[in-house]
């Protein structure tokens, strides 16, 4: 007999409970979860799984539900207490999506699971202080993982080898280690000196330029702005004032 193809599974979304860290206001953290059911429909997914933090308070699934029905999909909340990767196994669902949980790598290195990131850009510039522990977490997902707003980037996706994470992601995570604590990892400053220096373009998203200054990293600022105060409005002006310097002398 012909065994009939088992359907596409449910996209599921894993709720981390934020907020109790500190890292993200309850309101931000709704919106975040907002964000991955209206990004997981816009793949195409209309059958959606929330599994919360056990944690969470209620109504943030009530709003997520109310936000299904909205786009033409639906919610169900899986509040069991369950390990996640026992709904990789039960469930196979078609897509996960997370901001910076371990366990979206673990469903796509030991589950095959395409998997998708939210919020973790914003939130590399909101962690403070910059040793912050949750910034390794967050550089390891952002580096490795496509952005949910980037549908092809989704669709496209496949998990790179260990010589790939080995070239790319380890020496970006060599480089904010030592940024984040150089006292204990002072081996680690030749890494951030090579990373920094082949990928200035990574500078601004997974660096504070202060912070490299103050350490005399590649990508420092310019020693002829360091006087300028951490202040946007002075900043922008001395950008225009450089800017206009420029034109006047061409």
């Amino acid at each position: 007999p012909v065994v009939p193809a088992r359907a596409p599974g449910p996209a599921l979304v894993l709720g981390q409970y934020l907020s109790t860290l500190g890292i993200l206001t309850p309101r931000q953290e709704e919106e975040l979860h907002a964000g991955m059911v209206r990004g997981a429909v816009a793949l195409g997914h209309t059958r959606i799984v929330f599994k919360p933090h056990p944690s969470a308070p209620a109504h943030w699934t009530r709003a997520l539900e109310e936000e299904a029905v909205r786009l033409g999909a639906v919610l169900t909340v899986a509040d069991s207490p369950v390990l996640a990767e026992t709904l990789f196994e039960s469930m196979r669902p078609a897509l996960v999506v997370g901001c910076f949980s371990t366990a979206l790598l673990t469903a796509a290195s030991f589950y095959g699971l395409p998997v998708a990131r939210l919020g973790t850009g914003p939130l590399l510039q909101q962690l403070s202080p910059y040793q912050n522990s949750n910034r390794i977490p967050v550089t390891i997902v952002d580096a490795l993982l496509p952005d949910l707003d980037d549908p092809a980037a989704v669709t496209g996706w496949s998990m790179p080898s260990p010589e790939e994470i080995a070239r790319g992601a380890a020496g970006l995570v060599g480089a904010v280690g030592y940024a984040m604590q150089p006292q204990l990892q002072a081996p680690l400053r030749p890494v951030a000196e090579r990373y920094l220096s082949g990928h200035r373009d990574a500078v601004r998203r997974y660096f504070k330029r202060r912070r490299l200054t103050a350490l005399g990293l590649p990508g420092a600022i310019p020693a002829q702005l360091t006087f300028i105060p951490r202040n946007a409005t002075v900043r922008r002006l001395a950008r225009r004032a450089r800017t206009l310097k420029r034109a006047a002398a061409g």
